[in-house]
């Protein structure tokens, strides 16, 4: 893979449907893009690393948002794998999903013309699959955020709140655990409308 084959791979995203969204009952037609779960992950990420740096907290926001606009760029050769899709298989499933997606992360970035960047943008997506520095916690919170804000979208849009409720209860429970107090503080935010 060269760096137009590279480009084509980030521009294959905008065309990938979340397809959580559609296991839930959202019509594709409302169902955003990977490309639209990106832009808002880095604009997430970006409010989180500021607050965070306001309460004094040392973060590399360089960092945050590369990580940030490469957490999901496996999803243009393997599409949005959603978890209610492979989870008849139990654990396997997971398993299943991230090997996969380690795959495709793998021929992305082995496939670029330079060493140093193949190697930096791996070392990215494993410190935020890893996710214990702070960058990748946020990277996470703002993940689940996004989640959350959609839900408010779709509400808004008219689909009933049961058709994501489950999906909503199990998104705050993961910002509530999130070592990041900022995004605890933004849920707080969110959850008020």
């Amino acid at each position: 893979m060269n760096l137009i084959n590279f480009l084509s791979t980030v521009i294959t995203l905008k065309r990938i449907p979340r397809s959580g969204w559609i296991t839930h009952g959202v019509s594709l037609s409302d169902v955003e893009s990977v490309a639209d779960h990106t832009f808002s992950t880095c604009a997430i990420s970006l409010l989180l690393t500021d607050l965070e740096r306001k309460r004094g907290v040392r973060v590399n926001a360089e960092q945050v948002l590369r990580m940030a606009t490469l957490h999901d760029l496996a999803e243009a050769l393997t599409f949005d794998i959603s978890k209610s899709y492979l989870s008849y298989l139990g654990e396997r499933g997971g398993a299943l999903k991230n090997e996969i997606e380690h795959s495709a992360w793998k021929y992305i970035a082995g496939g670029l013309e330079s060493a140093r960047l193949s190697d930096g943008y791996t070392r990215l997506q494993r410190q935020y699959e890893r996710n214990v520095t702070v960058e990748a916690q946020i990277v996470h919170a703002a993940d689940s955020i996004d989640i959350l804000l959609q839900i408010l979208e779709l509400r808004r849009r008219g689909y009933p709140s049961y058709l994501l409720k489950d999906l909503w209860n199990e998104t705050v429970k993961k910002v509530r655990n999130t070592p990041v107090p900022s995004a605890k503080h933004l849920l707080r935010t969110v959850t008020r409308k």
